[in-house]
């Protein structure tokens, strides 16, 4: 039986995350307080480490029932700020990535990468396991430090979730617990993953090794069709409004299209 196992929310985008036992949907249709802080340049933009390398070296820990966000400094020290003091947080990460910023909020959908997909990210944690294998040194653990995906789901075979597309446009429904997620296109990657996500390193080749293994280790259900380039991995989602305030939770049974 495939089975809900890992749930990651990413509360400030472009920085580390928090793994839940359980987590809520929100009225947007994404898990709550993913990516719900964004970093915004002096320009209105997002920040990203694709735009300031120093991203890298941010170490947060989150109390979310609290609303708080602490960070670790290279000399041990911590660092702690309510997400919603505004001031004081865009004070310290001007400091931090020498340059201004603020910090913004979006309660309801957060700042996701596809807004015509805002739901969670998912794979199958034996696809991250597959990924790690062509990277010497890099372990699982950090191959999801890398990719950042939401909720993977155990028990099902590497590259699981490209069955959940196809080139023909037909949506399909996976359903977590009683939850319905539709499933809308494989997730295309950026630079990040390329780097180490404390120092901003690059791993060398890390792009080309995944073109060619991504395509070379397909399993015999993924459609060439949906994939301009190799460089995609888990699938991007989308989850209707009404169902905000269900719960998703770990060990959940996964399913897919049921009657």
């Amino acid at each position: 039986m495939i089975i809900l196992s890992k749930i990651f929310v990413y509360p400030i985008k472009s920085l580390p995350g928090i793994d839940l036992r359980q987590a809520t949907i929100s009225a947007g249709g994404c898990l709550s307080n993913d990516r719900r802080w964004a970093i915004s340049d002096s320009n209105g933009g997002l920040l990203s480490a694709k735009k300031n390398r120093c991203l890298f070296g941010i170490t947060p820990s989150y109390n979310l029932e609290a609303e708080k966000v602490c960070f670790e400094d290279e000399k041990g020290g911590i660092e702690g700020f309510q997400l919603d003091d505004v001031g004081a947080l865009s004070a310290y990460l001007s400091d931090i990535l020498s340059q201004p910023v603020r910090l913004i909020e979006d309660k309801q959908q957060g700042f996701p990468d596809d807004l015509n997909a805002a739901g969670p990210t998912v794979v199958a944690t034996e696809s991250l396991q597959q990924v790690a294998s062509w990277y010497p040194g890099l372990s699982l653990n950090e191959i999801r430090a890398r990719f950042r995906i939401n909720l993977e789901v155990s028990h099902a075979p590497a590259f699981w979730e490209d069955q959940l597309f196809s080139a023909d446009g037909e949506i399909k429904t996976l359903f977590i617990g009683s939850v319905a997620i539709q499933a809308i296109n494989p997730c295309a990657r950026c630079s990040v993953p390329m780097k180490n996500p404390k120092s901003g390193k690059s791993y060398a080749g890390f792009y080309q090794t995944f073109i060619s293994q991504r395509e070379k280790t397909r399993p015999n259900w993924t459609d060439p069709a949906c994939f301009d380039h190799w460089y995609r991995l888990s699938v991007n989602t989308r989850i209707c409004a009404d169902l905000a305030g269900q719960h998703l939770n770990l060990g959940d049974k996964v399913t897919l299209n049921p009657l």
